[in-house]
C-alpha cells in the first residue's frame, strides 16, 4: 500500500503517512463502518434464530421498561423543576430508574465477547445475566455524564445558561455516544475497567470517530424501526448490534489503533 498523496510505501497498519503526515486510505476502506456491518451481517444472518434467546432479557427487562419510563416521564411522572432541589431530585430519580434497566440492553456484550463466532444464544444467556453488576456501573457513569452536561448546558432554575450551550449539549451527546461505543468490548476483551477502556477509546480511536458515529446511527435506526414494529424484530437487531460493535472494535484492535 502506498500513500495516495506522496506515493510513500506504507505499512499494513499505517493510518498516517510517515512522510507527509496525511491520512491513508485505511480509514475509508479497511476500517469502514459500513464494510464491517455488511461482513457481520453476512456471518450473523445464518444464526439469527440461535441468538433470539440472548435478546429476550434485553427486550423484556430492558427495552420495554425503558419505553414505559419514557412515557411516564412525559406524562404522569412529570415532576416540577421550579427550584434547584426539585431539578436535582428529578434528574436523580430519572438516572436511577434508567440505570436499573439499561444494563439489560448491554449485558449481551459479555456473551458475544466471550464466545467465539455468532452462536451465543442460550449458551451465553446465563453468562450475560451474570454481567449485570458490571453494566450497572457502566450505566450509572453514563447517566451521571448526561446529568452533568444537562446542568451545564441548560442551567438551573433562576440561573439560565447561554443559549449557545444548547448546541454544545447536542455536540456533547453525539460525541459521547461515538466515544463510548467500543468501550464494552474493550472492557471484555482486554479485561479493563470502565475508565481504562474509556481512556483507550478516547486516546486512540479518534481517527475513526466518524466511522464509529456512522455505525451508531445505522444501529440506532435499525433498532428504532424494530421497536416501532411491535418490538418483535428487536430479537434480530439487538444481537446483531452486539456482534457488529464487537467485530468493528476488534478490527480496530487488529489494525493496532490502540498503539497509534
Amino acid at each position: 500500500m502506498r500513500c495516495r498523496h506522496c506515493n510513500t510505501r506504507l505499512a499494513v497498519h499505517d493510518v498516517w503517512c510517515p512522510k507527509c503526515q496525511r491520512q491513508s486510505s485505511l480509514v475509508k476502506n479497511e476500517l469502514s463502518a459500513m464494510r464491517s456491518l455488511k461482513a457481520t451481517w453476512a456471518q450473523y444472518k445464518p444464526n439469527i434464530s440461535i441468538n433470539v434467546p440472548l435478546a429476550v432479557p434485553a427486550i423484556i427487562f430492558g427495552i420495554i421498561p425503558l419505553l414505559i419510563l419514557i412515557w411516564l416521564f412525559n406524562t404522569s411522572l412529570m415532576l416540577p423543576m421550579d427550584s434547584t432541589v426539585k431539578l436535582l431530585l428529578n434528574l436523580l430519580i430519572k438516572s436511577v430508574l434508567v440505570s436499573l434497566f439499561l444494563p439489560f440492553t448491554l449485558i449481551g456484550f459479555k456473551a458475544v465477547s466471550t464466545l467465539d463466532g455468532y452462536q451465543a444464544g442460550k449458551p451465553g444467556l446465563f453468562m450475560a445475566l451474570k454481567a449485570y453488576p458490571k453494566y450497572l456501573v457502566f450505566s450509572i457513569i453514563n447517566c451521571a455524564y448526561f446529568v452533568v452536561i444537562y446542568l451545564i448546558c441548560f442551567g438551573f432554575p433562576g440561573f439560565g445558561s447561554d443559549p449557545i450551550l444548547r448546541l454544545v449539549w447536542i455536540v456533547l451527546v453525539n460525541y459521547w455516544i461515538a466515544l463510548i461505543l467500543p468501550v464494552p468490548i474493550l472492557m471484555e476483551d482486554r479485561n479493563l475497567s470502565f475508565m481504562a477502556a474509556f481512556k483507550l477509546a478516547r486516546r486512540h480511536f479518534g481517527v475513526v470517530r466518524w466511522n464509529i458515529y456512522l455505525m451508531v446511527l445505522v444501529l440506532a435506526v435499525l433498532n428504532i424501526l424494530a421497536t416501532l414494529v411491535l418490538l418483535v424484530p428487536l430479537a434480530i437487531t439487538i444481537p446483531f448490534s452486539w456482534y457488529a460493535v464487537r467485530d468493528y472494535t476488534r478490527t480496530l484492535l487488529e489494525y493496532e489503533l490502540d498503539k497509534q
